[in-house]
């Protein structure tokens, strides 16, 4: 068998591949064997394809567990971090039930946290703003299409 060349193995195996009737004992007169060989060489074919079994079973890469508990203070600042990012308080309390099931604060307590956090800030944002305002050349479309006061252009119009 393994001297017969590769164009003779592939096309013995497409005669058993095929479906169709009588192609086995065709190809095993053209060729000159049995039935029996031409079924051997489509199954010598087919181990060859088959993909290589890998070496050993990879290692599962452990999951990190979510810690059991974070601190208030870690609480606070991931919460209101989320908040500045965009998140809402019901999304925010959403989360903190999958880090922490049984002890997260409620949408009310983040709101809180947020505000109170913005409260701080005020003075620093305020002289921030005053700063950058004179350099601001185009502004947000909210405060454009829906009447900020901001300075604007004469030709902008106010929604």
């Amino acid at each position: 068998m393994d001297t017969l060349p590769l164009r003779t193995l592939v096309r013995n195996a497409a005669a058993v591949f095929s479906g169709w009737y009588g192609a086995v004992t065709r190809r095993a007169e053209q060729v000159g064997c049995s039935r029996q060989t031409v079924y051997a060489h489509a199954r010598q074919i087919e181990q060859r394809l088959q993909p290589a079994a890998p070496a050993s079973v990879p290692a599962e890469v452990p999951v990190p567990a979510p810690p059991a508990a974070l601190d208030g203070p870690t609480r606070r600042r991931r919460a209101v971090t989320a908040f500045a990012m965009g998140i809402s308080t019901r999304q925010i309390e959403d989360l903190f039930r999958v880090i922490v099931p049984d002890d997260g604060p409620d949408h009310a307590t983040i709101g809180r946290w947020a505000a109170d956090e913005a409260e701080k800030a005020e003075p620093v944002l305020e002289a921030l703003d005053a700063a950058c305002a004179p350099r601001v050349q185009t502004l947000a479309a909210d405060e454009i299409f829906l009447g900020g006061d901001r300075p604007r252009s004469g030709s902008s119009r106010r929604a």
